[in-house]
């Protein structure tokens, strides 16, 4: 129950608030469509996703992200990063559909899709730099890797020790290691990377 509410908890705070009335009715029309690999099904597809996108950006999720990106920066992260891993909470692989979304392509994609491979290597800040290189992307790795993030283990710690205390102690002591261990990779790689 709680795993559920907590997942209800992140797609209301991915969806809200906002005024979905042109996504709907994009997602009519290309129900309506026959052949789904016409022009105009991709064309629709191309633009339901940017709304999508945009949703999600506007959302209290997106407007959250925003909000936390000067503490995620010294990890390399972006605002979007911030957002797939806050949206992940429930649980991590929530976080590739998560960008998906962010970058257009719709939240159904996998970690396989070739076209979510292509965006994130082509994405870039605003002054031009890419977003994902390689300190970014172990950054990323080393965050997951020590994060007890999933929502599914926290409550398993909670029912396990009879109370919220672990839980709460496991959360915030490995979020912290965590944001520590990304932010050494993150620094040393680019260090390394600039030619130290």
């Amino acid at each position: 129950t709680l795993i559920f509410a907590t997942s209800v908890i992140i797609w209301a705070l991915g969806y809200l608030p906002g005024d979905h009335s042109k996504a709907d009715s994009l997602e009519r029309s290309l129900a309506r469509i026959t052949d789904p690999e016409s022009q105009e099904a991709t064309t629709l597809q191309e633009e339901l996703n940017a709304e999508n996108s945009r949703l999600l950006e506007t959302s209290f999720l997106g407007r959250f992200g925003h909000t936390i990106e000067p503490a995620v920066r010294p990890l390399g992260w972006d605002w979007r990063i911030g957002v797939g891993v806050l949206a992940s909470f429930p649980a991590r692989e929530v976080i590739v559909a998560t960008l998906g979304t962010i970058y257009s392509l719709g939240g159904d994609v996998d970690e396989e899709n070739e076209s979510l491979r292509e965006a994130l290597i082509k994405s870039q800040h605003q002054d031009g730099r890419p977003v994902f290189t390689l300190p970014v992307a172990a950054s990323i790795m080393v965050f997951f890797a020590l994060c007890a993030q999933c929502a599914s283990t926290l409550m398993v710690i909670r029912r396990e020790a009879g109370h919220w205390g672990w839980a709460v102690f496991s959360f915030v002591y490995m979020t912290l290691l965590a944001y520590a261990g990304a932010f050494a990779t993150f620094q040393l790689g680019t260090y390394f990377a600039g030619g130290g």
